[in-house]
């Protein structure tokens, strides 16, 4: 053992011995050629890995360090890209090719003042060569200075004519205004200047699919395919634009059939995920666990689980298999998608926003995520964050009708009428055969006060999706706007005439009646629809709403009541039979109702605040307190729920916390008589006596009276306000 010991140790040495021998610039020129062959066999990550050798034998070799940047570009490693262009550029700062990659890569990743360094200098070094251009036109687009950017891309293409970047940006811009000409004038150059190109395949086949040509757009991918060799990236590409349009089994048999062809582990991932896009859980499960199965650390078999998780609704597991996604590959831009979805679920927005960005800033194509971010900020009311995002995913995919409705919402949003109408106007050109264009012009028109061409258009899409009751109802709304009640009558009939059994349209009836004033026709309605549909809670609950109307106290309580019985969680049943239980001075039942309406839905205003009201009747001080706190955050705005909680405060004796809410209350409510008369009361304890008598004397004014009338009486003949 000794003497085999002894002989290792020797070869050891000698190893050593040969290896110090060996020069450096040996040494890399060694590991270089190892790459560069590694390289004409496409494995780019050994290349990778032989050109650092050779970097760490000579540090100094620009040359070697651009080889490296450009081997990681095709394995996807962004930090080794930045790395190594960022050494060529310092090692030579004349290269022309290395800044403007560099200036690219620092574009993507939103570095806009380096990007902006970096164009200046390659203009001052070739003024007539298109990089500097193009780093101003990819500025210009990330500030949203478009028709900036459409400036600096034709002068590039000036410039080298036969360049297919700046041609395919102007078409993809063009494409995402919906200005289908000039998009397509723009692919067709691209196509002639660079036929055998895969990219320009690709983007044509996008545009062509997206305007209805799909035939000749799958040829256009068949092509691209024929001419890549990267098939297997074209073909999931060619299987998005099949989901992008609905057609999930093409899009599952262009996956499979890479499997087959290629075993594709690319290709195992999308049809998982495609999967879990139609709903189809059950079916991801065991490709899943196959994943695990070989590695049970994959992180592509974790964020699968996560997905499940997510479409499965078990929120506290999807985070925590996202979150150990993340840690075992933070580079992953997936996982963060989803992990901020799931924190959207929970309602906690500011972190779903963090993870969003994360998304984006590790893959700034990441559709989804620009998609998910633009809705968020749509939720938070914030039209100019919305539009931005949408308008990314826009640039990135312009067939995608999700991303165009929401641009022109963020315009809506904004009072910008005009761009939302060019927007929506656009989607109605694209795709005349959807109703979603009509109907997203025709909700324009009443914001705009313009009900009668909003019932048309609604109208128009209604031919389009005859059985879609929202659609239908949209339009018999706009109908009584617009004084055309007759028309609507006729309409709602030829209906109820096709399908006399169909409960959901029996509802619709029953809205459109209440919303005509015509109760007793509404109470039919819901009772026919009752009657089709005895187990389904809502008719309870909707004719329930109708006994309010009309006053039948007893008959709604039943009818909530009858609805809780088919569905306990519903919060907002819960609430409504609370109100009724109040209203006939069953305190202590209401209270429940209040209670369980708000553990449902802890956004449940309505409850919070009523429940506070009452607890402070009852001088449960402290928890009335809490409740009226939630309220007002909820609804920060409502001088309903400011009453509520400088009420508590008053009872509480804290009136200098009490008077700022009951001021602003009695502002914004000026002919609520309980509202006035507890801001008297609250101005005489910060000792504005005059002011509570003036304040006193117009709460007994009002019409509808409140309990504490007769002592307000009292008061007020003793001229002096006490509480």
């Amino acid at each position: 053992m000794a003497r085999w010991l002894l002989c290792l140790s020797f070869i050891f040495f000698s190893a050593f011995l040969i290896s110090c021998s060996e020069a450096p610039s040996e040494r890399a020129a060694r590991h270089e050629s190892r790459g560069d062959r590694y390289v004409e066999q496409e494995k780019f990550r050994e290349a990778v890995i032989e050109y650092k050798n050779a970097v760490r034998a000579t540090p100094d070799n620009p040359a070697i360090h651009w080889k490296i940047a450009k081997a990681a570009s095709q394995v996807g490693d962004p930090s080794t890209i930045f790395t190594s262009l960022s050494r060529v550029v310092q090692l030579d700062p004349t290269d022309f090719e290395a800044q403007w990659s560099l200036g690219d890569f620092y574009l993507a990743g939103g570095k806009t003042d380096e990007a902006a360094t970096l164009a200046e200098r390659l203009l001052a070094a070739r003024p007539q060569h298109p990089a500097g251009y193009l780093l101003r036109a990819g500025l210009a687009l990330g500030a949203d200075r478009v028709e900036d950017a459409i400036g600096l891309l034709k002068q590039a293409a000036e410039l080298n004519p036969t360049m297919v970047r700046p041609l395919l940006t102007l078409a993809n811009i063009y494409f995402a205004q919906q200005e289908l000409k000039q998009a397509a004038g723009w692919y067709d150059r691209a196509l002639k200047v660079a036929p055998s190109s895969a990219d320009v395949r690709v983007a044509r086949g996008r545009f062509l699919f997206a305007t209805g040509t799909t035939d000749e757009g799958r040829k256009e991918f068949r092509k691209a395919v024929e001419l890549s060799r990267d098939q297997e990236q074209i073909r999931l590409v060619l299987a998005e634009q099949y989901v992008a349009l609905g057609r999930w089994d093409d899009a599952e048999l262009e996956v499979v059939g890479l499997i087959t062809d290629m075993n594709s582990h690319n290709a195992r991932k999308a049809l998982a995920e495609l999967k879990l896009t139609v709903g189809q859980v059950a079916e991801t499960k065991p490709l899943m666990k196959a994943i695990l199965e070989a590695d049970a650390h994959d992180p592509a078999g974790l964020y699968l689980k996560g997905r499940i998780a997510l479409a499965e609704n078990d929120l506290l597991q999807a985070i925590s298999l996202f979150e150990e996604t993340i840690g075992r590959n933070a580079a992953l831009a997936g996982p963060h998608l989803y992990l901020g979805l799931a924190r959207l679920a929970q309602g906690r927005a500011d972190s779903a926003q963090d993870e969003l960005r994360e998304a984006i800033r590790l893959q700034p194509d990441n559709e989804a995520a620009h998609l998910t971010l633009a809705k968020l900020y749509l939720a938070q009311q914030k039209p100019a964050e919305a539009e931005k995002e949408a308008w990314q995913a826009l640039r990135l995919n312009p067939a995608n009708l999700e991303a165009a409705v929401l641009y022109g919402d963020a315009f809506v949003l904004g009072k910008n009428w005009t761009k939302a109408e060019e927007v929506y106007g656009a989607i109605v050109r694209q795709l005349p055969g959807q109703p979603i264009g009509y109907v997203k012009m025709a909700a324009l028109r009443k914001l705009q006060a313009r009900p009668a061409e909003a019932a048309q258009l609604f109208s128009q899409a209604l031919s389009h999706a005859p059985d879609d009751l929202i659609v239908l109802q949209d339009y018999l709304v706009s109908l009584v706007e617009s004084k055309q009640a007759q028309q609507a009558d006729r309409v709602l009939d030829q209906y109820l005439t096709k399908a006399p059994r169909d409960p959901n349209l029996w509802r619709l009836a029953g809205r459109m009646y209440v919303s005509q004033g015509k109760t007793d026709q509404a109470e039919q309605a819901f009772r026919k629809a009752v009657d089709f549909a005895p187990a389904l809670a809502l008719v309870h609950y909707e004719l329930g709403q109708v006994y309010l109307l009309q006053g039948k106290w007893p008959a709604a309580a039943s009818a909530f009541q009858t609805a809780l019985n088919k569905d306990e969680t519903n919060s907002e049943v819960h609430t409504a039979l609370g109100l009724v239980l109040a209203s006939q001075g069953r305190v202590d039942a209401a209270n429940v109702h209040y209670k369980r309406a708000f553990q449902l839905n802890p956004q449940n205003v309505v409850a919070a605040n009523n429940l506070a009201a009452s607890l402070s009747e009852q001088q449960d001080l402290d928890d009335a307190l809490g409740f009226a706190r939630d309220a007002l955050a909820l609804a920060p705005s409502n001088p309903a729920i400011k009453d509520t909680l400088g009420w508590v405060y008053y009872k509480q004796g804290r009136f200098d916390k009490a008077y700022p809410f009951l001021a602003e209350a009695s502002a914004a409510l000026p002919q609520h008589p309980v509202v006035r008369y507890h801001h008297a009361v609250a101005l005489a304890k910060i000792g504005k006596q005059e002011e509570a008598l003036s304040e006193l004397k117009t709460a007994l004014s009002l019409p509808g009276g409140f309990p504490e009338a007769d002592r307000a009486a009292r008061m007020l003949a003793a001229n002096k306000v006490e509480e």
